[in-house]
């Protein structure tokens, strides 16, 4: 079985990573860990949707124990567990349940209608309001409190990835 934890991060990270794909257009699961595994999830909610491909990076680990978060734009709507190569755009800082944590935004790397977009300031504003407001929502409908923190750069979201992906090999070594 698939362990899509330790996939590759990809050949040419942080420029160009790997995404699993979790949540594509109005189809919601999560990838159980344990059992290595995706599991559907309670749907999203009406009219909460989002405007790209929801998933993780492999072999990141962020403070809260989880991989990466990572919103694919531009790509087609993929059955969950696909794998893509995104193009990192940006990162959205947030406050989710007291624990700060940034979100990475990504471009489809095949994509050749985003091939201008190079970092998230060449996105259209509204698009990036629609990021930060289906993020919000989706955590409000829950009962959880998420705060916008604010975007940062491609620069910013490269660090990330790479700060993630330290944490996940130190403590995939120190078990």
């Amino acid at each position: 079985m698939t362990d899509f934890l330790s996939l590759s991060l990809g050949e040419d990270a942080p420029e160009t990573v790997t995404a699993v794909i979790e949540v594509a257009h109005r189809k919601a699961t999560k990838y159980d860990r344990n059992s290595r595994v995706f599991r559907p999830i309670k749907p999203l909610y009406p009219p909460v949707y989002l405007p790209g491909n929801y998933g993780f990076i492999p072999q990141t680990l962020c403070v809260n124990g989880e991989p990466l978060g990572i919103l694919m734009l531009g790509d087609a709507s993929p059955d969950p567990g696909c794998v893509r190569q995104g193009r990192p755009i940006g990162a959205l800082g947030i406050m989710d349940s007291g624990v700060q944590l940034e979100k990475i935004v990504a471009c489809a790397a095949s994509n050749p209608q985003f091939r201008r977009l190079h970092n998230y300031t060449d996105a259209q504003a509204n698009l990036l309001l629609e990021v930060e407001r289906v993020l919000s929502m989706h955590r409000d409908f829950q009962g959880r409190r998420l705060k916008v923190l604010g975007w940062r750069d491609r620069r910013a979201a490269h660090e990330t990835i790479r700060a993630n992906h330290a944490r996940f090999v130190s403590h995939r070594y120190s078990e």
